[in-house]
């Protein structure tokens, strides 16, 4: 299956995801190894296995880096001969998410990212996502392959495919009605706060900031409270919040804060300050 090299500028290090050896019963495991020179490797490693939620086995994942966050497209399959599975030996993706490549995580309830088509379409049995995350204005390019077969049956077609996300539209945090969010203390790095964002009708986002730090830790700020803020409304990946009377955030910078944001009928998908 896939065999991914990944290129970390923290370590210096490059990573290798592949299949696990079929020692010990390690067949279709997500296994890791590196190399500084790619000629001396370690010892390959289980990294990401089954448990109860997953299928019998995972196919392969392929790996890249994005915003600072190695993304991981988990191929499941849905193989096992004493089961008659839903899915019986079709392959889709779930998301995987590491902040080293090394450890990863999943979302508990284990969605499907990039689900199979309909029956008799192009990509209806099998689908595996490549390995490199395009950026294209407001939008991202996932290029896939997807085959209109199951696992074992032949003949059939593979297909290369485009699926698109919005920018930074991996996940997002949702207030179907309303909710509110407040971070873990940041050290602020000054400039404007940008968020990518969007609300449906009568939705909304508004942003207060307040201290992080010590025994004041929570305290509201008046100058950037919820009232002195700017309501958000509609649909963009790049909106500046402002606070009446505030150049940004840059009165902040060294200071630890936490954000907290109040959401109604909203997605929020990312924040960051530049």
């Amino acid at each position: 299956t896939h065999n991914n090299l990944v290129y970390n500028p923290q370590r210096d290090v490059f990573m290798h995801y592949r299949r696990a050896t079929i020692n010990a019963h390690e067949i279709r495991r997500i296994a890791y190894s590196e190399s500084a020179d790619l000629i001396q490797w370690t010892q390959p490693r289980s990294i990401v296995v089954p448990d109860e939620l997953d299928p019998p086995m995972l196919y392969g994942m392929t790996v890249d880096r994005y915003q600072g966050v190695y993304f991981g497209f988990l191929q499941m399959f849905y193989c096992d001969d004493r089961l008659r599975l839903d899915k019986d030996l079709m392959l889709d993706c779930q998301l995987a998410w590491s902040r080293d490549g090394i450890t990863w995580h999943r979302h508990p309830q284990r969605p499907i990212f990039l689900p199979c088509g309909h029956v008799g379409t192009y990509d209806w049995g099998m689908v595996r996502v490549g390995t490199t995350i395009i950026e294209r204005g407001d939008q991202l390019y996932l290029y896939y392959s997807g085959a209109n077969r199951l696992h074992t049956q032949m003949p059939g077609t593979w297909s290369a495919c485009l699926a698109t996300l919005r920018k930074d539209g991996f996940v997002s945090l949702d207030a179907t009605d309303v909710g509110y969010m407040l971070t873990k203390p940041i050290e602020c790095p000054g400039g404007n706060l940008h968020i990518n964002a969007k609300t449906g009708t009568g939705g909304y986002i508004r942003v207060a900031i307040r201290r992080g730090d010590g025994e004041f830790d929570g305290e509201w700020l008046p100058e950037w409270s919820y009232d002195a803020g700017k309501v958000f409304a509609g649909d963009s990946t790049n909106y500046i919040v402002n606070w009446q009377g505030q150049e940004g955030v840059e009165p902040l910078k060294g200071k630890s804060i936490r954000l907290h944001f109040w959401m109604r009928n909203a997605e929020l998908y990312s924040f960051w300050f530049q």
